[in-house]
């Protein structure tokens, strides 16, 4: 009964090892635990590969999306005050890692992948109207900067599905 346990892996293993036991070998690959191949790329480095043009493409349509900011109102006391335009954008995009996702089911299997955007803050001149402020362009550098880390779904061949990225603290 002790052995049971045991022979049952074994089983496994010799039921899925073909050409040499290559699926025991890429898993083993994958895992860190074995020598690759010469040639050989695991998902995960693939993911990360391509989440450098992930960012960049994701980083385009963040600053197209958000080219038109917040209007704010900078109160001066009492019932006076002037509106302004805010805007963040995104300047530069680090992947960081990649990895595969624990889920139960086949269909569910795939990768993650964090990239982390560095943004800067710009704000228009200030006006006396809402509307006013609206058509101005921020082009006032405010020297505010920031990091913001996103959260991306690959399949399990590694692609990317085109979804937005999840905003996330990690």
């Amino acid at each position: 009964m002790k052995h049971l346990p045991v022979l049952v892996l074994m089983c496994v293993a010799a039921g899925c090892a073909t050409d040499g036991g290559s699926v025991i070998d890429k898993v083993r690959y994958d895992f860190g635990i074995g020598e690759r191949p010469e040639g050989y790329v695991a998902t995960s480095d693939l993911v990360m590969q391509r989440l450098a043009a992930v960012g960049q493409s994701e980083m385009r349509r963040m600053n197209r999306e958000g080219r038109h900011g917040e209007i704010e109102f900078q109160d001066e006391g009492g019932l006076r005050g002037k509106y302004y335009k805010n805007v963040k954008v995104y300047q530069n995009a680090i992947p960081l890692e990649a990895s595969a996702t624990a889920r139960g089911s086949t269909k569910d299997r795939g990768y993650v992948g964090y990239i982390e955007y560095t943004y800067e803050m710009y704000e228009s001149a200030r006006k006396n109207t809402r509307a006013e402020a609206e058509a101005e362009s921020a082009n006032i550098r405010t020297g505010e900067t920031g990091r913001e880390i996103y959260r991306y779904r690959f399949g399990a061949t590694g692609a990317w599905d085109g979804s937005r990225g999840e905003r996330t603290r990690r």
